[in-house]
């Protein structure tokens, strides 16, 4: 076969590929291009010859273009690059051109064949795929969501960048580690249920979902709470379905869990106040009776010992439904005298307050008040306010930076010895003096009455 026929076949065969066929002199010039060519451009093979092609490249990619081309010639080496040609209506697509050297015997470079092959629907797949990304991966940031895969195979775990973030690890990109080191981050009493829900969702018979709560101990030493949920991925394997991996999301829920923990412990207050509020009021009706002179007289002062009480659950109402701003400082005196003005008998002086002037803030307000209301509320029930012959004295100073408050008990039924149980009240008191005031609370059960010393400091007390 001669080199006429070899030339005629090669034209037979570019005419009919589906691709825009090419081929060039040694120097990069072009001497023939296909029907395709001409046809998506809408040139004739004279305006597409010599240089004529880089017409119709896109202006933006024209200069890399030439110098890989350029650079190919030079060294011998195939060509290949992605670029854009404008088509005959003026849309430009996406074609990777590639092209090739042909030899003679003596390692001479005769001749250039080259083809463009369209790829404009792959790079839209690819540039589509790639916004998708961008979009997961800002949704991901704006939630503080990070991403993790279990390799069930091997036990190792991959966290992202924003899972090492959340973690406090100092790593960039994805971050592997064993299994075991990553549940060993969980707190003691977590973990084992952690462990117990990976197994399940990775179970054959499991739908093969996964979530949980639990919390993590830091490399600074801090405690968190986290949300971990996702998918196990089963596969069939010689008829048997096991999990090869699983993947999911995880995110600090810190701040959750304590606004959810908070409104536990707020309605497990309230339905607390309302049981206590039924108590209250059957004791000061019976407390009325016993001093009223006639049905007029008790109606009288019922009605202001209801209003008192009133008044001073306005003071005790938890702070979260209060309107924002509204609060203000209160002397501490004042806040005392309010809690325990239903209690006060006419014309008897069974309860004694004294201190110096200190002022309590809008965000302690709460606090101190559930605390002498539940001592008051007790007092009624079982202690000094609960006879007639009781009194209680309430005496605070000035020791520092702290306030050393002393609340006594007198008069009332003798106390043989403390409570066996410690009720749902005096959890609540401690937690206030000591979580949210910082302070200290003491009981002493003496038998002429309870004496409560609590300490607090004034910081505290007027935040």
């Amino acid at each position: 076969m001669d080199f006429k026929d070899t030339e005629t076949q090669y034209a037979v065969l570019a005419e009919s590929l589906p691709q825009l066929v090419w081929s060039s002199r040694p120097d990069g010039y072009v001497d023939y291009v296909n029907r395709r060519w001409r046809e998506f451009t809408g040139r004739s093979g004279e305006q597409i010859l010599g240089d004529g092609w880089q017409e119709s490249v896109h202006p933006d990619d024209l200069a890399e273009v030439r110098d890989h081309w350029q650079r190919s010639l030079e060294s011998g080496e195939a060509y290949e690059w992605e670029h854009r040609i404008r088509n005959a209506a003026g849309d430009h697509k996406w074609f990777l051109s590639r092209a090739i050297p042909i030899q003679d015997l003596t390692g001479k470079i005769t001749r250039w064949f080259g083809t463009s092959t369209n790829i404009d629907e792959q790079k839209k797949t690819e540039e589509a795929a790639r916004m998708l990304e961008s979009q997961y991966r800002l949704a991901l940031e704006a939630a503080h969501l990070g991403t993790w895969q279990i390799d069930l195979a091997n036990n190792q775990i991959t966290w992202d960048e924003e899972s090492c973030a959340l973690y406090h690890l100092p790593h960039n990109g994805l971050y592997s580690l064993p299994l075991d080191k990553a549940l060993n981050m969980i707190h003691p009493e977590d973990r084992e249920d952690a462990k117990a829900r990976i197994a399940a969702a990775a179970a054959p018979d499991s739908d093969g979902r996964y979530d949980n709560r639990y919390r993590a101990q830091l490399p600074d030493g801090s405690l968190r709470w986290f949300r971990s949920h996702g998918q196990a991925l089963h596969v069939s394997d010689g008829g048997t379905r096991r999990a090869v991996s699983l993947y999911g999301v995880i995110s600090d829920i810190t701040e959750r869990h304590a606004l959810e923990e908070a409104q536990k412990l707020l309605t497990r207050e309230l339905n607390h106040r309302v049981k206590n509020l039924f108590a209250i009021a059957n004791g000061m009706v019976s407390m009325t009776a016993r001093t009223a002179k006639d049905p007029k007289d008790m109606a009288t002062a019922l009605r202001g010992r209801l209003s008192a009480l009133s008044r001073a659950h306005e003071l005790v109402q938890p702070s979260s439904l209060a309107e924002p701003g509204a609060g203000t400082d209160v002397e501490l005196s004042r806040l005392i005298e309010a809690v325990l003005e239903p209690y006060r008998q006419s014309g008897q002086n069974r309860i004694v307050i004294e201190g110096p002037s200190v002022a309590v803030g809008s965000n302690t307000t709460t606090s101190l008040a559930l605390v002498l209301h539940e001592l008051a509320t007790n007092a009624a029930k079982y202690g000094c306010l609960s006879c007639e012959e009781g009194e209680l004295t309430i005496r605070w100073t000035l020791q520092g930076e702290d306030v050393d408050l002393v609340w006594t008990e007198s008069g009332g039924p003798p106390i043989e010895a403390p409570p066996s149980f410690e009720g749902f009240g005096t959890q609540l008191s401690q937690r206030s003096i000591a979580g949210q005031l910082g302070g200290t609370l003491e009981r002493e059960w003496r038998p002429e009455g309870l004496r409560v010393h609590m300490i607090i400091p004034v910081s505290r007390l007027s935040a």
